[in-house]
């Protein structure tokens, strides 16, 4: 039993010696010293690979994991809507901002076009700008921020300037929030057609009830009638909605516009165009924000939000 022994640690001698009690019964199985040896340097082997198998297979589940949740994707997404609230709150000119970000576009756009034509080009973009695009816009798809910057720049144009600043608030927390909870909490809960889960559309429309609230109910935000570029689309005062009311129906209209499929565009160029419709045939279309009107830049239809809304009959 003494030769056993030389391997106190090793799992294969230590089952050993727990089922032979004598030299004579291991030498009766053939379990000389060398034999013994020769089993103990298997087993160590054939633990040690098994161990850089579940290692590597870590290291796989980690490197999806983090490419699943996109963390420096959704943490730049996010940080949007605090910059907005700041350029709202010293009442920043939409116009000039919305040029800003046309000029934005304008290089997105062209270094798209140009390392979609050139593979070079694309491996050095991907190789510095990689972690903040989806796998598959490195190679198929148009970044996502050329839509993001064209759904802000839609609802700079278009919306009256505090509707505009929601919406955008909108795509930046609640697309969010919808991603986080429905990837969390998603599989538990029902799936709609177009691969979208109840539990993101509920994490949404809780999201954007709160903003706003932020926005609407805060001295954060505090309009200023007399330096601002248009008055407030919601008035306490004059309007038959309370702010409890109208927080519930942003919060609605947020998990609406999350949810919606437009001809399959990109979320983040629907997202704001949808819920600053919605919010505009609300309070100035349909005059349930006490204020006497004041559209955007371009002004704005009916239509565009009868049309978000007629779009929701095709997802459920």
């Amino acid at each position: 039993m003494s030769n056993i022994a030389l391997f106190p640690h090793c799992s294969y001698c230590q089952q050993l010696q727990e089922n032979f009690i004598d030299l004579e019964s291991l030498t009766s199985l053939n379990s000389s010293p060398a034999a013994l040896l020769t089993r103990h340097s298997a087993h160590k082997k054939q633990k040690n690979s098994k161990h850089k198998a579940n290692g590597f297979r870590l290291s796989t589940q980690k490197t999806e994991n983090k490419r699943q949740w996109e963390i420096p994707r959704k943490t730049m997404h996010s940080s949007i809507g605090f910059i907005v609230i700041y350029l709202y709150s010293i009442d920043a000119n939409p116009i000039t901002i919305r040029n800003y970000l046309l000029v934005a576009f304008a290089v997105v756009t062209s270094a798209d076009i140009i390392r979609f034509t050139n593979q070079r080009i694309n491996h050095l973009y991907i190789k510095y700008c990689g972690f903040l695009m989806r796998d598959i816009e490195k190679h198929e798809r148009v970044n996502g921020v050329v839509y993001y910057l064209a759904g802000c720049i839609g609802a700079l144009t278009i919306f009256p300037k505090d509707i505009a600043a929601l919406s955008i608030i909108i795509l930046s927390w609640c697309d969010t929030a919808a991603s986080f909870i429905g990837r969390l909490y998603g599989h538990h809960t029902y799936k709609f057609k177009n691969g979208k889960s109840l539990a993101g559309t509920l994490g949404a429309i809780t999201v954007g009830t709160i903003s706003a609230l932020l926005f609407w109910g805060t001295n954060i935000l505090k309009h200023d009638n007399q330096s601002s570029l248009s008055s407030p689309s919601w008035q306490p005062e004059t309007s038959p909605i309370s702010l409890p009311i109208l927080a519930i129906l942003t919060g609605l209209i947020s998990g609406a516009s999350e949810l919606i499929d437009i001809w399959g565009l990109d979320d983040n160029l629907v997202m704001p165009l949808a819920a600053g419709s919605m919010l505009w045939i609300i309070l100035q279309g349909l005059g349930f924000g006490g204020g006497d009107g004041g559209g955007g830049s371009v002004g704005v239809g009916l239509g565009g939000g009868i049309g978000a809304f007629l779009s929701l009959m095709n997802i459920a």
